[in-house]
């Protein structure tokens, strides 16, 4: 017995010192992996527990903002079906139950009936702020009981049970897969590992720190590059490859902030050649009216008086004539007036302004033209929006005129209290849209860039389709605060 003990003894002694080293090692990386094992599970499981509460809070919430309206309208069939539905679209769920602001159950998901004690686990809390989750213990594990408030408790509150099950199913499939990844690299993968970590991996290490860096947008990010390996190669690659990104992002920003700066200087220049225009029409229609039209009144008047007077070297005849000269002057001057600048615009808004025009311009044309508003606001449009609006209807139909050789046409002006849409429509010739817009700004006829700006200016979308012998729409989408954002599409 002793000579058998002392042979024990002597055997660690008898071993090769290779066969201690990679025993030493296997046993350490073993520990190693074991404790990795250990530790990851612990981890996984409170990651995983926490993405479940996540996850169940977040179907809980989605479930009690679907049923607020169906609560309040009593539409229990709904809820049922949300409730036994919910457990198909995720396997986690274990049951759903949904009460009334008064604690009373309403709907839940259980075919064969509540388990006994489920609803006396969890009251329903007077506070609507008491939501929160509580862990249950089943037949089949833990169970994470989430209580919502529905509408803040104003309309009632949801309970939702989540299964741990699947967490514990991961948690044991990453156990085992980390197991068996231990044996492999205990057994194949310790000597080499040891030997060549250091050299191999610290590069390695440091080209993916370089790289989150240059994700994050610091591009000054490079790597050390010692020796002439594959390795060294790679980290002087990566330092080119920086370097040109870096060179070329400063170029690309330096370029999109001289966009910027033009696009900036183009918006403002138009804004101002627009409401100098504006300005100049005011002051043209406000002269017209306030003077010429006064003076004619005169010489009317003036006129008048003479076919009245007993003078027989006077041409009652000639007086008359020279009358209504005068009057057809002023009704020129006033449909001029109103052309350049309907004081309707000013005074009662877009609305009536357009019809006006529509009218005036149904019996100068004698093309009908069928007008729809929708959502009659309360107040009236921004000024600007109003002037751009109402110049595009105008631009619009004087292209119908003009061109079109239309009977009909319609439009639609629809009000939002944070959108302008407005839609022209006639049933005339049509054209090619993109080579009219090239003959039209070569032959400085603006009349379709015009309106395509005006909507720019404000941030709206301009679109313009039409073929031969289909007729033009004209589609105009304006926001009533103005963005810097503008389209056109044919």
């Amino acid at each position: 017995m002793r000579t058998r003990m002392q042979k024990l003894l002597s055997l660690p002694h008898s071993v090769p010192l290779r066969i201690k080293i990679m025993g030493i090692v296997i046993l350490f990386v073993s520990l190693l992996g074991l404790i990795v094992i250990m530790e990851t599970r612990s981890h996984m499981k409170q990651v995983l527990s926490e993405q479940l509460e996540k996850r169940g809070g977040a179907i809980a919430s989605d479930v009690a903002s679907r049923s607020t309206n169906l609560m309040l309208v009593g539409d229990t069939f709904s809820l049922y079906e949300i409730a036994r539905g919910l457990s198909s679209h995720y396997e986690d769920v274990r049951y759903l139950l949904i009460f009334d602001k008064n604690g009373h159950l309403v709907v839940h998901s259980f075919k064969e009936g509540i388990p006994n004690g489920l609803l006396d686990i969890r009251p329903i809390p007077a506070d609507p702020i008491s939501n929160g989750t509580i862990t249950l213990e089943s037949e089949e594990g833990e169970i994470l009981d989430i209580l919502v408030p529905i509408a803040e408790g104003k309309v009632g509150w949801l309970r939702l049970g989540m299964s741990e099950i699947s967490l514990y199913r991961s948690v044991d499939q990453l156990s085992q897969l980390l197991l068996i990844t231990t044996v492999v690299i205990s057994l194949f993968g310790l000597v080499g590992a040891l030997v060549i970590s250091h050299l191999v991996t610290k590069p390695i290490r440091d080209l993916a720190t370089a790289s989150q860096g240059i994700a994050r947008g610091d591009y000054s990010q490079r790597v050390s590059t010692l020796g002439a390996d594959e390795i060294a190669n790679l980290g002087e690659t990566f330092n080119l490859m920086a370097s040109s990104i870096e060179r070329y992002t400063k170029e690309r920003e330096a370029l999109v902030e001289e966009l910027q700066d033009k696009e900036a200087v183009r918006q403002e220049l138009l804004k101002k050649v627009i409401s100098a225009q504006e300005n100049e029409r005011k002051r043209i229609s406000r002269e017209l009216h306030d003077e010429t039209s006064q003076s004619l009144t005169s010489l009317i008047i003036g006129l008048k008086l003479l076919t009245e007077l007993d003078a027989p070297n006077k041409s009652p005849s000639m007086a008359l004539e020279l009358k209504d000269l005068a009057s057809s002057t002023l009704q020129e001057v006033h449909r001029l007036a109103v052309e350049l600048r309907p004081t309707v615009l000013d005074d009662m808004g877009l609305i009536p302004a357009v019809e006006r025009f529509v009218n005036s311009f149904t019996r100068q044309y004698n093309i009908d033209v069928d007008l729809h508003v929708q959502n009659k606001l309360n107040k009236r449009l921004p000024g600007e929006l109003e002037i751009t609006l109402y110049r595009i209807v105008q631009e619009a139909l004087t292209n119908v005129a003009k061109y079109a050789e239309a009977l009909n046409a319609s439009i639609l002006l629809e009000l939002k209290p944070d959108l302008v849409n407005l839609i022209i429509e006639d049933d005339g010739w049509g054209f090619d849209v993109d080579q009219t817009l090239e003959s039209t700004i070569r032959d400085n006829h603006l009349g379709i860039a015009g309106m395509k700006e005006r909507t720019a200016l404000l941030g709206g979308e301009f679109t313009i389709e039409s073929s031969p012998g289909q007729g033009t729409t004209v589609y105009v989408r304006i926001p009533v605060e103005r963005r810097d954002v503008s389209g056109f599409k044919n």
